[in-house]
């Protein structure tokens, strides 16, 4: 009995650790400062600028930000993939399109654009929807960057561009599906054990 049990938990236990999750990165416990590493719900993002004012749904509260030529990576604090499914951002100044890196690919949002049939105006959030886009899927890394237009040091073409609410799906850690396999496994032996 002790043994069922046992393969009872570690099945249950592989079986949580494989599947998908969900995060949301809303800063709403970040501090403001400029460029430090912040931390939320297993993400790590380097270099990350945060700031209250023209942040999603709240004035008050605190939200990313870059300036002109700057960038922000986001990974896993432990490695792995994830996939990014949604984005608010807020375009301040029109010089400063949001441009997305992935592993896969990049792709630039800017004022005069259009998403979804809706034109990007400076000064608005508006939420990316990134699940069709394939730049986005089972990617190791997000970089967030204002690629200003203007020369870099003049000041010239000041950048500021604000963003909030990263929806992401976190994908399994591969050894997960290993447990699961052997838990799996694990039954099978023990219910021909049984029968026989």
């Amino acid at each position: 009995m002790t043994c069922i049990r046992t393969l009872a938990c570690a099945s249950a236990i592989a079986i949580a650790a494989s599947c998908a999750g969900a995060a949301t990165i809303d800063f709403e416990n970040a501090s403001l400062g400029t460029h430090t590493n912040y931390v939320e719900d297993g993400f790590v993002f380097d270099k990350l600028r945060i700031v209250r004012g023209a942040c999603a749904n709240n004035p008050t509260k605190p939200c990313g930000a870059e300036n002109a030529f700057r960038d922000s990576t986001m990974t896993r604090v432990n490695g792995g993939v994830f996939d990014v499914k949604n984005l608010w951002f807020n375009i301040v100044n029109p010089a400063a399109p949001l441009t997305l890196v992935t592993d896969r690919g990049e792709a630039t949002f800017s004022v005069g654009a259009f998403i979804d049939q809706v034109l990007i105006e400076q000064g608005k959030g508006y939420t990316l929807d990134l699940t069709s886009y394939a730049i986005f899927k089972d990617v190791s890394f997000l970089k967030i960057v204002d690629i200003t237009l203007g020369q870099a040091g003049t000041g010239h073409g000041k950048g500021n561009l604000r963003f909030d609410n990263i929806e992401l799906a976190v994908m399994p850690v591969p050894g997960a599906g290993i447990l699961l396999l052997a838990g799996l496994g694990g039954f099978a032996a023990l219910r021909r054990r049984q029968r026989a």
